[in-house]
């Protein structure tokens, strides 16, 4: 096997499905070799990855005033069943643990499938009085859920590794709505950070999160033309709060119930930027996440060996104060390391061979435009500083172009069903709940969601009934 074919992957364009499967695991993030269907091994690379995706995540809460904890991951089925008046269905996803040791369990325990259920019984001790609210918390733990569909790494599966989920907790239905803002703001300033195009819908009325008055979700597209939901944030209002007697007494001495929302990410969100910004070559990871955002590939010559590993080191040593660095002292010849490092999508590599020892510079190559670049060694850390802002800017341009070139506007119904085999496509609603329905309806797929009065008072039309349209509706196929 040639240097090449060692990291070599399918044609992103050809086959996006297998393309991604490959460079997860040459890029060495996840190992599917598990004997558990849907549940996948994080490798070093990888975990750290989303380490640092979540960071940004937890920076962003803990500046809006969000607290962590940790709640267990078992549920008596006494405490989830009342969630299930909610869901029709949900306990069929459901991990029941119904042994302990040898034993029958005297009720049936669940694996957390999601956390509203086992905070909201413990809130309800913890809330009294006006005085404790509001109360907002986070925290990121495994979810399980037996998905009985075809599972696909980071994107449907049983164990979802990294899940952040906030909850929080409120006196009026006013203040949990200007929470929802606040949880979609969080979302678009994260994503905005891993350089991923986005839409913020509304969603249908009849596919809002069961048990919720309405919910946001934030969307992408990935290079099959699909739209993935990369998060949630959702108004339970004081529904919630009913089935699990959350009440406070006001400041009049009146009992009152409690109004709640959530909001979550997961590894969806790595899964985007993988699919997004990765290319024939692998990965091209932002630079703000990349576990190694430079890497340094010593080319060594005769005679010159220890003197260009020597330099190598001195270089390391004055990029590291700033970034994250690794030096490749590996027996593999550069070449291979190339490949490697590109799969692996570090933002710069820097190769040092003779010429660069003798002339005190470095070449870095950028791995966003596949270029090279000579640069002094007294000029280092401005000049590498400038490079990884203008790969920032590169990558956010060339997602959000190609975003843009896979959204679709129709202005009528032929239109809509003539593009919605390849794009995401949008199209003006009057809010009539049966004009939804056609479109699905004939389009064939369901709606994703709706940016809410977007089009009121500009004279467009409903492409169903003609009436005057208020919303901007989307429709797609979808994860």
């Amino acid at each position: 096997m040639s240097e090449r074919e060692a990291y070599e992957v399918v044609p992103k364009g050809e086959d996006f499905s297998r393309w991604f499967d490959e460079v997860i695991f040459k890029s060495e993030i996840l190992d599917e070799r598990y004997p558990v269907k849907g549940m996948y091994v994080w490798l070093p690379y990888g975990y750290e990855l989303m380490e640092n995706i979540m960071s940004i995540m937890e920076r962003l809460l803990r500046q809006t005033g969000h607290k962590r904890v940790y709640f267990p991951s078992i549920v008596p089925e006494s405490v989830l069943s009342r969630e299930f008046r909610f869901i029709k269905g949900f306990q069929d996803s459901v991990f029941w643990v119904t042994k302990l040791g040898r034993q029958d369990a005297p009720e049936k325990l669940a694996l957390r499938p999601t956390s509203e259920a086992i905070m909201y019984e413990v809130l309800s001790r913890w809330i009294s009085s006006y005085r404790d609210l509001p109360i907002r918390i986070y925290q990121i733990a495994p979810i399980y859920r037996y998905e009985t569909k075809a599972t696909r790494p980071m994107l449907r599966v049983r164990e979802v590794a990294f899940f952040k989920e906030g909850h929080t907790f409120h006196a009026t239905y006013e203040e949990a709505v200007e929470q929802v803002n606040l949880e979609v703001w969080i979302y678009k300033s994260f994503y905005d950070e891993l350089l991923i195009p986005y839409i913020v819908v509304k969603t249908m009325p009849w596919d809002t999160f069961p048990g919720a008055l309405y919910n946001y979700d934030i969307v992408t597209i990935m290079p099959d033309g699909k739209a993935l939901e990369l998060g949630s944030a959702i108004n339970f209002g004081d529904l919630f709060a009913k089935t699990y007697d959350l009440t406070y007494m006001d400041e009049d001495g009146k009992k009152k119930n409690v109004n709640t929302t959530s909001f979550g990410i997961s590894e969806r969100s790595l899964a985007a930027v993988i699919a997004i910004h990765g290319d024939d070559r692998g990965l091209r990871l932002p630079p703000k996440i990349a576990p190694i955002q430079i890497v340094i590939v010593p080319i060594p010559t005769k005679d010159y060996e220890e003197r260009i590993l020597e330099y190598s080191r001195e270089v390391k040593s004055t990029l590291e104060r700033s970034f994250r660095v690794h030096l490749d002292e590996g027996e593999e010849r550069p070449g291979y390391k190339f490949y490697k490092w590109e799969m692996k999508g570090v933002p710069i590599r820097i190769e040092i061979g003779r010429n660069e020892l003798e002339r005190r510079e470095v070449t870095a190559f950028r791995r966003d435009k596949m270029e090279r670049k000579t640069i002094p060694f007294d000029e280092l850390n401005e000049r590498i500083s400038e490079l990884l802002k203008d790969i920032e800017r590169v990558l956010s341009e060339q997602a959000w172009n190609y975003f843009m070139k896979r959204i679709f506007h129709a202005r009528n119904m032929e239109e809509l069903i003539e593009n919605i085999k390849t794009k995401v496509v949008s199209f003006a609603w009057c809010g009539k709940e049966e004009c939804g329905h056609e479109v699905e309806e004939k389009g064939g797929y369901g709606l994703l969601g709706y940016e809410e009065d977007a089009l009121k008072g500009r004279g467009e039309k409903c492409i169903v009934c003609g009436d005057e349209a208020r919303h901007r509706c989307w429709i797609g196929r979808s994860y």
